[in-house]
């Protein structure tokens, strides 16, 4: 029965959430071969299509490898009520990149908005830089043709964990894996 169950949740792709010391650990399986998924994770043009939750446009610059740079803005659209209203921007370095397995990221938040911030840092119960900074690893593992994708998103304290968690991490990521799987499936037809 539990061979059942695991291969249900394949088929239905949906993304499961670890909670973990200092970390977020979420992982999706996509119907679409490791090197195109991991194409699509590090190419602006591709970023732009797929890296947002639902309602948001997204404008991708990366420069992918090792020591490289990323800047990824999402722009909220008039789809989304007003207090999701205007821009989210994401910028890091790839500390490491190695095609088509594994990629670590800084990610810097200081950029989004003061009302934003000020809403994570009531989330978190702190202030200040570290709650804007974390590193992610994402791993790409081969399936036979699917890949599993799993983000681990570290932060400096299990406080600015779940300071993310309150904001509605977990849920932006679920839509954002949806636009994914979506993208790499209309990609693997062509």
């Amino acid at each position: 029965m539990a061979a059942e169950h695991n291969k249900m949740s394949v088929e239905q792709n949906k993304m499961t959430i670890e909670i973990a010391d200092r970390e977020v650990i979420m992982t999706r399986v996509v119907n679409a071969p490791r090197e195109l998924v991991f194409e699509v994770w590090t190419n602006a043009e591709h970023l732009s299509r797929w890296f947002a939750p639902q309602g948001f446009e997204t404008t991708a610059e990366t420069d992918p490898r090792p020591g490289g740079a990323f800047r990824i803005v999402m722009h909220a659209t008039e789809a989304l009520p007003p207090e999701f209203a205007g821009d989210y921007p994401m910028k890091g370095i790839y500390q490491e990149f190695v095609p088509p397995e594994r990629i670590v990221f800084t990610s810097d938040l200081s950029e989004h908005s003061e009302k934003w911030k000020e809403q994570l840092f009531e989330h978190c119960g702190t202030r200040g830089d570290d709650a804007l900074l974390s590193v992610a690893t994402v791993t790409f593992d081969d399936l036979g043709g699917k890949t599993k994708i799993t983000v681990r998103s570290r932060f400096a304290s299990n406080a600015i964990r779940d300071g993310y968690v309150k904001t509605g991490m977990n849920e932006g990521w679920e839509q954002t894996f949806d636009r994914l799987a979506s993208l790499v499936n209309d990609l693997a037809r062509q």
